[in-house]
C-alpha cells in the first residue's frame, strides 16, 4: 500500500530508464542523480555529488540505458500496485521500440496503476498520437513535472493534448504557479484559454480542442544538497485553486526549508542554523541584506531537513490521491 505518511503517491518504483539530461531549473538538484551516485561511490566527503545545469556528471550527461528485462515485472505481481516509471521513458535518447513495448505492457489487463512523468510533454503527446490507443485504460496516468510559471505555460498546453487521465506535479516548487488561465492556442481572429483545472474552453471559431484538464496536483519542495527554499504562499496559491475547481491536491513535502516560526511554535525555541529570507517573489535575502526591496511577504525560512519540516500545511495534511481508492 501507498506510505502516503511519508508523501510516497507510488507503491513501486518501474526503472526502466537509467540517466537523464538536465532540461529544467528542477533538474539543478536532483535527488535521483544524487541517490546513484550514492550507490556508485561517486561522493564527496560529506556523502554528495552537487548536481548543477553547468556540472552535469555521470550517467545524467545524456548518457540513456533502458533496461528490457525489467519490462515483464508488473506481469509477475498479483497484489495491485502502483507503479512510478522512472526515469523519464520519454527522454530524446530512449527508443521509440523501447516506449511501444512498455506501452504494451501498461496495456496488459491487470490491477496495477501505472504513473508515468516525464518534463517533456512534446515527445509525450508525439508518441501517444503515433501509437494511437484509442481508449486510454483509466489504470494509466500521465504526469507533467514544472517547477515555476515560465515552464508551467510553456509545457502545459502540450501535455493537455495526451490522451487519457493526467497529473501534474509541481516538484521542486521554486515559484508561484497560477493554473487558472492558460492559453493553449493564439491566432488570427481566436484566443483559446484552457483552465488546467476547470477545464474552461472559449472558442471563437468552429474549431474544437480535444483534450481533459487535469484530475490531480501534486506538490514538493527540494531536497538534497544546495536546495531551495519554498515560500508557504505559493503553496497556499495552488491549493487553493485545486480545492475551487474540485481537484485534487497531494502535498508531498516541505524540503529542506520550512518557515522559522513553524519551527518556533514546535519547539518553543528559536532556530539556531542556516536561516534565510525568502519573498513572494522568490528573491532570498541573508539577515545583512534583509532591508533591500521585496515584493509581497517575506518569511524567515529555517534548513531543517525534509524530516522535521514534513507534510503539513496551515495545521493538516493534504493526502487526495485519485489512484489511492479504499478499494486498494
Amino acid at each position: 500500500m501507498i506510505d502516503i505518511t511519508k508523501g510516497r503517491y507510488w507503491d513501486l518504483p518501474w526503472s526502466l530508464v537509467d540517466g537523464c539530461t538536465p532540461c529544467s531549473p528542477g533538474c539543478d538538484h536532483c535527488w535521483s542523480a544524487n541517490i546513484r551516485h550514492r550507490f556508485e561511490g561517486g561522493l564527496t566527503k560529506d556523502g554528495f555529488v552537487p548536481h548543477t545545469l553547468t556540472n552535469v556528471y555521470g550517467t545524467f550527461n545524456g548518457y540513456i540505458k533502458t533496461h528490457p528485462e525489467r519490462l515483464s515485472i508488473p506481469l509477475k505481481r498479483r497484489r495491485p500496485t502502483v507503479y512510478a516509471v522512472w526515469n523519464d521513458l520519454f527522454h530524446e535518447a530512449v527508443p521509440w521500440t523501447f516506449q511501444n513495448e512498455a506501452y504494451g505492457v501498461m496495456l496488459e489487463p491487470s490491477n496495477h496503476t501505472y504513473l508515468i512523468l516525464t518534463k517533456r510533454p512534446g515527445i509525450m503527446f508525439e508518441h501517444l498520437l503515433k501509437i494511437n490507443i484509442p481508449d486510454m485504460p483509466p489504470n494509466i496516468w500521465h504526469g507533467l513535472t514544472v517547477c515555476n510559471q515560465q515552464e508551467a505555460d510553456e509545457k502545459i498546453p502540450v501535455f493537455l493534448q495526451v490522451p487519457g487521465k493526467k497529473f501534474l506535479s509541481i516538484e521542486p516548487m521554486l515559484g508561484p504557479v497560477n493554473l487558472s488561465d492558460i492559453v493553449v492556442k493564439e491566432g488570427p481572429g481566436s484566443e483559446w484559454h484552457f483552465s488546467a483545472l476547470k477545464c474552461d474552453v472559449y472558442p471563437e471559431d468552429d474549431q474544437v480542442f480535444h483534450g481533459d484538464n487535469l484530475s490531480a496536483v501534486i506538490l514538493g519542495g527540494e531536497t538534497s544538497l544546495g536546495a531551495r527554499p519554498m515560500h508557504p504562499d505559493w503553496v497556499r496559491s495552488v491549493r487553493d485553486q485545486c480545492t475551487l475547481a474540485g481537484v485534487p491536491f497531494f502535498f508531498k513535502e516541505w524540503g529542506e526549508w520550512q518557515r522559522s516560526m513553524d519551527y518556533y511554535n514546535k519547539y518553543q525555541k528559536n532556530f539556531k542554523g542556516v536561516e534565510l529570507y525568502l519573498s513572494a517573489d522568490g528573491q532570498t535575502f541573508t539577515e545583512e541584506n534583509y532591508m533591500l526591496p521585496k515584493q509581497g511577504t517575506t518569511y524567515a525560512m529555517a534548513k531543517i531537513g525534509r524530516k522535521e519540516s514534513g507534510r503539513l500545511l496551515d495545521g493538516r495534511t493534504h493526502d487526495d490521491l485519485p489512484w489511492a481508492t479504499k478499494e486498494r
